[in-house]
């Protein structure tokens, strides 16, 4: 996912960071597992999630654009047991996806990983229901 990679060019080391802000880092922050814990378990915020069509959640799929490199790209947020860096799907409890959960078009991203500034913002997300059949 070279849209994750920060401003300046260090080889090896800017795939490391982008590696580090797409992948499961524990310990998590407090912040960031309060974050999570809100959108997950909370019964109103999971109701606001589903009636929101535009919000982060898991199972989205989210095209940032990296603002200090101009790169765009598509990555799909998922629960941590689905996440793979190599297909584009990134943990709900890695930084970055702690930080898009219930973000929306258009919202600005900001996380260091390794001393490193990520600036992202939002572009699109498409999220995708599955619906029942009907039952005559």
């Amino acid at each position: 996912m070279f849209f994750c990679y920060p401003k300046r060019p260090y080889g090896v080391v800017s795939r490391a960071i982008a590696a580090l802000a797409c992948q499961q880092l524990l310990p998590l922050s407090v912040l960031q597992l309060a974050n999570i814990m809100h959108f997950i378990a909370d019964d109103t915020a999971r109701h606001r999630l589903s009636n929101n069509a535009s919000c982060i959640r898991p199972g989205s799929s989210v095209e940032l654009h990296n603002t200090d490199t101009n790169e765009r790209g598509w990555l799909q947020v998922v629960y941590p047991a689905q996440a793979s860096y190599r297909r584009g799907c990134i943990s709900i409890v890695s930084p970055l996806g702690a930080a898009l959960i219930g973000k929306a078009p258009e919202a600005s991203i900001e996380l260091t990983v390794l001393r490193q500034r990520l600036h992202f913002r939002v572009l699109t997300v498409l999220n995708v229901t599955h619906r029942q059949p009907r039952r005559s």
